[in-house]
């Protein structure tokens, strides 16, 4: 936006919209719907548009206005987590994934990065996420995936490249036929979405991420539930394993690079290994 522009962006709009931010920042959605319907003819769109405008307006010290940029983030991200219609509608080649398209996106970002040699996923499902994860590996010519869940389900792609596991990730045989299949050379990749309890991603973390070589990533997904922003009654979850995890291990990193589409379900789960053990 131009300084004109900006410069046309009444002060106290954008006052009003950082107090806009603080409302936002955390209801769930039915106190947000009767907060709506209690303001829709209070001025409430003016102030939703200005909170928007000043999102490219530079602030005085030329930095962007951040509170209102995550409000705005985390209003969508609610909008969209908890309409039935979005995640739970996407489907890879007709197989539902259950990711939002801009994880994917990343992913496949990582994949042609890295050329992983072998990705295990913790956490099947319907097998969308696996059968894309192939797919990608097919134009880049490498890589194969071991994916774990504790339910057979039918219609499950069927890929060479993919090795279904039946059990829980934890259970010390399925982990000793996870690291029977760890290659001599190449990149591992882990990605964590099955029990998202708090306890259970520690678990995880302990066994997987060892596994994960110097410069890849173990991808802990749905840090977003517990309020961060979504499902406030969630309970400890991934971001909490997370966060433990990271207090006792110098080997990873957070990489924030791989949130720039603002909206994604795996907020700090995307931690990159820095050293080896």
């Amino acid at each position: 936006m131009s300084q004109s522009v900006a410069a046309r962006i009444p002060r106290r709009a954008l006052s009003r919209a950082r107090a806009l931010a603080t409302t936002f920042a955390q209801p769930p959605a039915d106190a947000l719907a009767a907060w709506y319907l209690r303001r829709r003819r209070s001025g409430i769109a003016e102030l939703i548009t200005h909170s928007f405008e000043s999102l490219s307006a530079q602030a005085e010290d030329g930095q962007p206005d951040l509170a209102v940029r995550r409000a705005i983030v985390d209003q969508f991200h609610r909008l969209y987590y908890n309409d039935p219609g979005t995640w739970l509608e996407t489907r890879w080649m007709g197989v539902d994934a259950w990711k939002c398209p801009l994880d994917l996106w990343i992913y496949q970002e990582i994949l042609h990065e890295l050329r992983p040699a072998l990705i295990i996923e913790c956490g099947t499902a319907h097998g969308g996420s696996a059968g894309f994860l192939a797919s990608i590996c097919d134009l880049v010519g490498t890589g194969e995936i071991m994916t774990i869940d504790i339910e057979s389900k039918p219609g499950r792609p069927v890929h060479p490249r993919i090795t279904y596991v039946l059990g829980s990730s934890t259970d010390p045989e399925v982990v000793a036929t996870v690291r029977a299949r760890l290659p001599t050379t190449g990149n591992v990749l882990v990605i964590l979405d099955s029990d998202h309890s708090a306890p259970h991603v520690e678990r995880e973390l302990s066994v997987y991420a060892p596994m994960v070589t110097v410069g890849s990533y173990v991808i802990v997904e749905d840090t977003n539930v517990n309020n961060h922003p979504v499902l406030p009654d969630f309970g400890p979850g991934p971001m909490e394993a997370v966060s433990a995890f990271l207090t006792a291990n110098d080997q990873f990193v957070v990489d924030e690079g791989r949130q720039k589409y603002h909206l994604t379900f795996n907020p700090r789960g995307f931690l990159r290994r820095v050293s080896p053990p």
